[in-house]
């Protein structure tokens, strides 16, 4: 085979491997119902506290994990280029496991130090309605 060919199949591999599969995996985790993206979302969870943006457009989900075991939702949507949370309380009940345990002082003070933390690293913030 000559090494043209070679070099051809070697791009086309990297090409499904680096752009194409990933941008099909993204497109089907969207369409995926929330619980199912919950489930995904705490398997792929690296460390004890987690965050994950998930975006339509112009509204989305900030996805904040505790432990791998609690989850706790912060909807928004953007306006003026700022992601202002539609929750009232966001802090109250936590919206995973589906008993929805009430968040305690202490995980309420982590979850919102945790969420500065998030905001200092990300280049647009979740602000939350109170703010």
């Amino acid at each position: 085979m000559p090494p043209v060919v070679i070099v051809i199949i070697v791009a086309f591999v990297l090409l499904l491997g680096v752009i194409i599969f990933p941008i099909i995996n993204r497109i089907q985790f969207k369409k995926l119902p929330f619980d199912q993206q919950i489930r995904i979302l705490m398997k792929q969870a690296k460390g004890l506290n987690y965050f994950k943006n998930i975006s339509y457009g112009s509204k989305g989900n900030l996805i904040y994990i505790k432990n791998k075991r609690k989850i706790l939702s912060y909807p928004w949507v953007l306006v003026d280029g700022k992601m202002l949370c539609t929750k009232d309380d966001p802090f109250k009940f936590w919206d995973y496991p589906e008993e929805r345990p009430q968040i305690t002082e202490d995980e309420k003070k982590q979850a919102i130090d945790e969420l500065e933390k998030y905001n200092e690293k990300s280049i647009i913030k979740l602000y939350l309605r109170d703010e």
